[in-house]
């Protein structure tokens, strides 16, 4: 099978390339029969949903994912009939020709429907549908959805070490998302997904509660992921964009082009890993590596500087003793610092990577993400990221496409 056309700068990676965010994308009318029956009042309900875009699962006359695997359309080929959208034992074949070597896989159906369910408003409309009627156990089902996939996953998994299928997961506790992490690294999952929405276990991302789930993933090796989708109640209206200005733009079940959407929608990552940074999490974990996946990039440079700022001028003392520093509030690096070494962050093949290198820096923490086979992903990612990239030579070409994302599971 012949790799598709790189641009030259990136050639030289192919075969070696790490994608940091991918989905599986099958229809509906495939959910049932593959997740059971915990599926049945969502895919009902979605398959009387005309298509609205090509990422929309309602397929009617979907047949089987055979859909021919070609180098000259495969970047331009999306939707649930794409190749390998549902069938992930085809999805390598897809990533030799991409010229990828690791592509981590999100869910795009129950999973993602489960992830966001549990963290709506308890007054959403789908959540009652789900639950029959009841909101109690709409949630209930959200989190039997997320079971369902995860089990998928495991099957998934299976197929080849170089698909890294991301565990969503949930837990009122400490404990239940330790013991829930656990189960998905002992079956072979190379990630782990929290909703960045709502504090986890009802704790603050920075509480020293949290450590033994953190210290788990840095052990294993495996990151902690946030994702599209998984803000939650962290914007528990979305009237703020309900006006005639942000009407008309391209939107999917997972994004808009909005214009309100897009300055919100990396709020909540943003939240959670502020905290994790200044509370010192990674101070006491420092093997411990986060992804923020489809948020856009535009917010990390900016959050970098602002904490460092903070730190700066932050002279008073205090008991409080870091890990590794002496007494008083300040971190013993700088918090741009832990951010270079522990945080990962997927920019959109529209925004100007390059003008946040030229202003921030930051190298080590932008990573390439072809968001196949989702439409967000573009018709052209390489060529897009190539050009922005360009001036910054092939230093930087290694670091995006091939060693920022390295860090996020463990080595094969």
């Amino acid at each position: 099978m012949t790799t598709a056309v790189l641009p030259p700068q990136v050639a030289p990676y192919a075969g070696r390339i790490v994608d940091c965010d991918s989905h599986e994308l099958m229809p509906a009318q495939l959910w049932i029969e593959v997740f059971g029956d915990v599926a049945k009042p969502l895919a009902e309900m979605v398959m009387t949903v005309p298509e609205r875009n090509k990422n929309h699962p309602n397929i009617p006359h979907f047949v089987a994912d055979n859909a021919p695997i070609e180098r000259d359309t495969i970047w331009s080929t999306k939707g649930p009939e794409a190749p390998a959208a549902a069938d992930m034992g085809r999805r390598v074949d897809v990533m030799d020709v991409m010229g990828i070597r690791s592509q981590m896989l999100f869910a795009t159906s129950v999973g993602l429907w489960g992830i966001s369910l549990l963290n709506m408003p308890a007054e959403s409309n789908i959540l009652r549908h789900v639950g029959g009627g009841s909101i109690e156990e709409g949630f209930v089902q959200a989190r039997r959805m997320m079971d369902a996939h995860n089990e998928w996953l495991v099957g998934v998994a299976r197929e080849s070490k170089r698909i890294k299928a991301i565990a969503p997961i949930y837990g009122d506790s400490v404990e239940e998302l330790i013991t829930r992490a656990r189960w998905a690294i002992d079956r072979g999952l190379a990630g782990i997904w929290l909703t960045s929405g709502v504090p986890p276990a009802g704790l603050s991302p920075a509480d020293n509660a949290m450590d033994p789930f953190y210290a788990l993933l840095a052990e294993a090796q495996v990151a902690l992921h946030f994702h599209i989708s998984g803000y939650g109640r962290f914007l528990s209206t979305h009237k703020w964009g309900d006006a005639a200005a942000f009407e008309g733009f391209k939107t999917t079940a997972e994004i808009s082009t909005n214009p309100w959407w897009l300055s919100a929608v990396h709020l909540s990552v943003q939240n959670f890993i502020a905290a994790m940074v200044t509370g010192g999490v990674f101070d006491r974990h420092p093997d411990l590596h986060v992804l923020a996946a489809e948020h856009g990039a535009s917010w990390i440079g900016p959050l970098a500087q602002m904490l460092d700022i903070w730190h700066d001028n932050n002279n008073s003392l205090h008991e409080k003793q870091y890990v590794n520093g002496p007494p008083g509030r300040k971190l013993p690096m700088r918090p741009s610092e832990y951010i270079r070494r522990n945080v990962r962050v997927t920019p959109f093949d529209f925004e100007p990577i390059g003008t946040y290198l030229d202003h921030y820096g930051l190298d080590t923490v932008y990573c390439f993400a072809s968001d196949y086979p989702h439409i967000e992903g573009g018709s052209d990612p390489m060529g897009k990221f190539t050009a922005q990239l360009d001036r910054h030579g092939p230093a930087v070409f290694e670091k995006f496409f091939v060693t920022n994302g390295e860090v996020l599971f463990p080595p094969v």
